[in-house]
C-alpha cells in the first residue's frame, strides 16, 4: 500500500523508524496532517488503513524517522 506523502520520494512504511496508528472521526484527519506539516522536523508519511465515515472513525498510520517527531505526535494525538 502506498503511503501519502507531503513531499519527497516514495518510501515503504517499514523504512521508517517509528509508526503510530490513530483513529479519527470523519473530517478530523486534515487537522492532524496540518499539525504534522507545521510541527514535525524530520521525514514523515501517513497511510489510510480504513477511511472514516459518518458511522465509524477512520484508522490511519503515521510514520516518522525522528524520535522527537514520534514522541511529539504520540503526546499530542494519542
Amino acid at each position: 500500500m502506498q503511503l501519502q506523502q507531503p513531499i519527497g520520494t516514495i518510501r515503504l512504511g517499514e523504512s521508517f523508524d517509528h509508526a503510530q496508528e490513530i483513529a479519527r472521526p470523519f473530517g478530523q484527519i486534515d487537522r492532524v496532517i496540518e499539525w504534522c506539516k507545521t510541527e514535525l522536523t524530520g521525514d514523515w508519511r501517513w497511510q489510510v488503513v480504513t477511511s472514516s465515515s459518518d458511522r465509524a472513525p477512520g484508522r490511519y498510520i503515521f510514520y516518522f524517522d525522528s524520535d522527537r517527531d514520534a514522541a511529539a505526535f504520540a503526546l499530542f494525538w494519542t
